[in-house]
Order: structure tokens, then sequence, then C-alpha cells
């Protein structure tokens, strides 16, 4: 049942505005809220709350409780838990607009003797429901303020966006005042995002990041400077990793269009995400599909792709076999990771082993038993866990990912605790899918800037931008029928336009070492959207050919200089792995050399000619 809960005025009546910021008390029966939103002048609050269920009933009561101060606040006293947890809750639309780029600043006073676990978030008013911001977190016997600032990514119009209070996690006693919803005003970080894009500090950083300066020192067998030697310089692949799914390879297959796939995904790519979801590689307990995907990794490895196993513990794809719970579910989850690592450790060095913690609460997975032990133990033991276990079996030179299309407060605070822990991946994955249009080339730099602060390799895991638009009258939905979303030669010129902006401002990113596009073909692609460098039939699109000229052409070393009198050539290289041939009168040499990701400016390599005594 829902109730509907009107506001009453501070003060001298009417909504006060104090300073650009509303304030207004909440009657709930005998319970007084302070309520706070950041908003111009002409704003106001929605007049109305709900509460679900019906305080006082059963499950539930809330009564009026001063804060420590003295502030207006409440006493919620949960009778009987619920499942899910948000189905005690109370919620107010809040009637601001927000502009994309706008710091939303949650905060509030908590406490609770019985350290109650509560869920305070600021998500849309209807379905979808999509999070802007939350503080999800035990509240202790003592008073603490609970805050966090996150930037928005998009607008929202006045009452889109409620804030919630959800309580039904577990018996006992919680009390809260003070609760405040600001608009901080527009990020200062995007302001700096916008000189960092600049296409001139783009070419800068990155020849100063990406490249190096190579030196080659020709000598004779008696190590004399060889002069006037011809030296050819050929990269062989980049240190950077650049990649996309394989998830369409079959290596035994020899149709027309599997063909195609497989030689121009090698032709432009040094890098493969190959499907490990727990559903479909292992369908019926202790029968896992390991054929597919050991013949999917020894052709990688065959055809000099690095390769990234995804994912090993996630919400989706799950088991129709698997549990429900959490206890029955940890150790399956310890055995699954402590399995594929070493087992694929030949073929496959990166692994995703936890991805999108904070969405395995959501009432979807409420069946699953991962969602079971993160509702019940909170996002970061989970993945400390998870990482944990990997680390224990990872052999030297693997490296263990935590995956997330979340990149809001929310994500940072979990590397936070981790960091805090020690516990901290390898790498940190971030998801950008834009189905919904690009995002800005300052959101991306922003973003990235955000998560370097951990001081750990990003990866952009999963990158979407589309190629054409819906049909009219076809709706937003999880999966589209043929033909519904169709790509438009508008739409592959536009993709390729943005697609070459940002790989040029991420490949100029220090702290970003690799950047997996999603669907490599519009063939099988997630949702059925162009989403692919290729059409359905395998012919590229303009983005492909437009990469193959930048990764293959404009970042690609292919030098042909003569020693000077020192018998020195100096080459800028970009950083990857080099074959040198030196020929000098009759004689020649070959020798290689790796240039490392991260390492110094200058590297010095010496090649000896065999040429005859003078």
């Amino acid at each position: 049942m829902t109730t509907m809960i009107r506001i009453e005025a501070m003060g001298q009546g009417g909504l006060s505005a104090v300073r650009g910021v509303w304030r207004a008390a909440i009657q709930l029966a005998v319970a007084i809220w302070t309520f706070a939103t950041a908003a111009a002048a002409d704003m106001a609050v929605d007049p109305t709350w709900s509460a679900v269920p019906l305080p006082n009933d059963a499950r539930w009561t809330v009564e009026r409780a001063p804060g420590p101060g003295g502030e207006p606040g409440l006493r919620i006293r949960v009778h009987r838990a619920t499942e899910p947890f948000y189905k005690l809750q109370l919620a107010q639309p809040l009637g601001i607009a927000w502009a994309p780029g706008d710091r939303i600043a949650l905060s509030f006073l908590a406490r609770s003797p019985t350290t109650n676990r509560v869920r305070v978030i600021v998500e849309q008013t209807g379905e979808p429901w999509t999070w802007v911001t939350d503080v999800a977190a035990e509240w202790f016997p003592s008073w603490q303020r609970h805050a966090v600032t996150q930037t928005l990514d998009r607008a929202w119009r006045a009452g889109e966006l409620s804030v919630r209070v959800q309580a039904g996690f577990q018996p006992g006693e919680m009390q809260m005042a003070d609760l405040r919803v600001e608009n901080l005003g527009p990020d200062p970080r995007l302001g700096a995002a916008a000189a960092s894009v600049r296409p001139e500090s783009v070419a800068e950083r990155t020849r100063r990041v990406r490249q190096c300066e190579l030196v080659i020192r020709v000598r004779d067998r008696d190590g004399r400077p060889v002069r006037g030697a011809r030296v050819e310089v050929r990269q062989q692949r980049h240190a950077f990793l650049f990649g996309c799914n394989i998830f369409l390879l079959d290596p035994a297959s020899r149709a027309p269009w599997q063909l195609e796939y497989q030689r121009r995904f090698v032709a432009l790519l040094n890098y493969a995400t190959l499907p490990f979801y727990w559903g479909a590689y292992e369908p019926a307990p202790g029968q896992p599909n390991e054929a597919k995907l050991e013949a999917m990794a020894r052709w990688c490895a065959e055809h000099g792709l690095a390769a990234k196993g995804h994912p090993i513990c996630w919400h989706e794809v799950w088991p129709r076999w698997a549990p429900t719970t959490a206890d029955a579910t940890i150790p399956l989850l310890e055995a699954r990771v402590k399995t594929l690592i070493p087992q694929y450790a030949r073929w496959v060095r990166y692994w995703d082993v936890w991805n999108e913690v904070h969405a395995a609460t959501g009432p979807r997975h409420i069946g699953t038993g991962i969602g079971d032990w993160v509702r019940r133990d909170g996002a970061v033991r989970p993945v400390m866990t998870a990482l944990r276990w990997a680390r224990e079996v990872a052999p030297p030179g693997v490296v263990l990912l935590y995956n997330d299309f979340d990149i809001s407060a929310r994500n940072e605070r979990l590397l936070q605790m981790l960091a805090v822990s020690n516990a901290l991946p390898d790498a940190i994955g971030i998801q950008s899918h834009m189905h919904g249009g690009p995002w800005p080339l300052e959101r991306v730099w922003a973003v990235t800037e955000r998560f370097a602060v951990f001081d750990r390799p990003i990866h952009f895991t999963e990158m979407t931008v589309v190629s054409g638009q819906r049909r009219p009258g076809v709706p937003n939905k999880e999966r589209y029928e043929p033909g519904e979303w169709p790509t438009t030669p508008e739409g592959e010129a536009a993709q390729a336009e943005y697609v070459e902006q940002v790989y040029r401002v991420l490949f100029s990113h220090p702290a970003v070492e690799a950047i997996t596009w999603w669907d490599f073909s519009d063939r099988r692609a997630w949702k059925l959207a162009p989403a692919g460098w290729l059409r359905e039939d395998m012919t590229p699109k303009p983005v492909y050919e437009r990469l193959m000229r930048l990764i293959r052409g404009e970042w690609w070393t292919e030098a042909a200089e003569r020693t000077d009198s020192t018998g020195t050539v100096r080459v800028r290289a970009w950083r990857g792995v080099h074959r040198i041939r030196v020929t000098a009168d009759e004689a020649s040499a070959e020798s290689g050399v790796e240039i490392p990701l991260r390492g110094p400016a200058v590297v010095e390599t010496t090649v000896v000619l065999g040429l005859p005594p003078r």
C-alpha cells in the first residue's frame, strides 16, 4: 500500500529558500524530516512523499526524533526484514532540473544502535529506475554524516529523479536527520578536460607517452662503427592493446564470412576477449565446454593475439543449476576462479575476475547466489575475496581486472576500499557502451582522470558506438528485432569520425593500456544494434579503414635510414616489438627489439655485422 505524505512548511508557511537551498519539513504521522535541494528561486520540491508500505504496520514504524544538534529527523524501527530490501522505503521526487556535468551532492546524518544497513539513493523516478548516486552503508551507534558527490552525465527534468530511503535489510532501529540533495553546479574538472582533448594537446601527449627514441648502433665483428649502413626498422606489434571481443570465432569453420572475420581481425588488432560466461561455459554441473574455449584461445595465440577471459564472477548468464544462496555459491565460485586461471594460463594472460558487482543486487538477480552474496556482505568483500582467490593461483605476468560500466562515485568508493586493504586489481576495466549517443570527449577524459588516481592501468574494456538510428516508432529496449536498428551511410560516417577522435584521446592518456571495442561485426552484435566495424556480410565500414590507417599506419614504425659517422641511427619508434635489418656492402644482419609500454624515453640496441676484415 502507498500513502501520500504532505509537506508541512517551515517557518511562516510555504517552502523557504535559504541561499538557493530549498528546505522542507516532512510530516509523516508524527515524524518530521528535513529535506534540501539546491535550486534556483523558481524551483520547488514536489510536496508529497510516498511510503511503501504504510508505516506503523507489522513490518516497520516511523516516529519523530531530533538529530544531534536538534535538527528535525526521524527514527525508523524495522520489525521484519523484507526481500528485496527496498520493499521498505520512503521516496520523493526532486523538483529540480539538472544539466549534464552538474554535480549532485547527497548527504545526511545517521546512526543505528543495532548497526543496520540502509541505502539512501537518488535514481530515476520510474522505470528503468536509472541509478544516479547512493550511500549504502552500515550505520553505527554514534552519529555520523554520510555524503557523496557525483557528476551527472546527462540532463534530468524536474521530477525525473527521486530520493529514496530503503531500510528493509534487517530488523533493527535507525535514526537519521538533515537529509540534503544539492546541485553544486558544473564540475570544474570538465573545464580542465576541455583543454586536454584539444587536437594539439592530444598529438603532443601521444608523441611523449607512446613513442621513444630508438638508438641503433651498428658495429662490425671487431666492435668498430659501421658508417653508411642501411638500417630498416619495421614494427611487428604494438605494446598497447587494441582489441575486440572475438565471440564469433569458430576456428574449425571454413565459411567465407568466418574466414573474412578472422582475416580482418588479425590484420588490425592484437588483443581478443574470450567468452567465459558461466551459464554458457558450464551449462550442466561439472560439464564445462573446455574444448570450444581451448580451441579459441589456442587460435588467438597462434595468430599473435593476447587474450582475456571474460568474466569469471558475474550475476548475468547465471547457470540454471547454480545455487541461489551465498553460502552454497561461494565455494563454487572459488573453484571456478582457481580452475580457469591456471587451466588457460598458456593462452590467456588477462582476466575479468569480477564484473559489475553493484548491479548484482538488482531485482532481476534475486535468484542468483552471487546476488545473494553481494546483498549480504556488500560489494567490497566479494570482490576482494575473488581477487585473493585469483592471486593464489595466477602465474607471474597474469593481469587481474575488476570491470564495470559504473563510472560513478560508487565505483570509486569500491576501489578506495580495496586500496585501503591493499587489494586493488592489477588493472581497472571501464565499460563505455554508447548506444544512446557518444560521450563528449571531455567526459571521456574526465572519467579516465578520475580512475587514474588509483595508480593502476586503465583498460577501456567494452566500447560501443553505433552506426545508425533505430527505425521510427521502435522504442528503446534490451534487444531489437532484425531490421529495427540498421546501419546507414550517415551513421557509418559519424561513427568513423567519433571513433577516431576518442581513440586518439585514449591512446594519448598515460594511464590507458588497452581499448577493447565490443562487437567487431554487426552479425549477432549485442542488442542486434549496428555496433560493429564490419557489416553483417563482413564488409568493412569506414571506421575499420579509419582505424587501420591509424593503428597500422600513423602509429606504426616504418623507417629506413643510414648510419652516421659513429655507426648510429636514431628513429622515433612507437612502443612495441620491432624487427631491425641492417645491410652494408655484401653483409646483412637482423635483430629484434621490444620497447615496453612503460619504459625509458630512449632505448638503445646494437647490431653486429659480419663484415670481412679491412
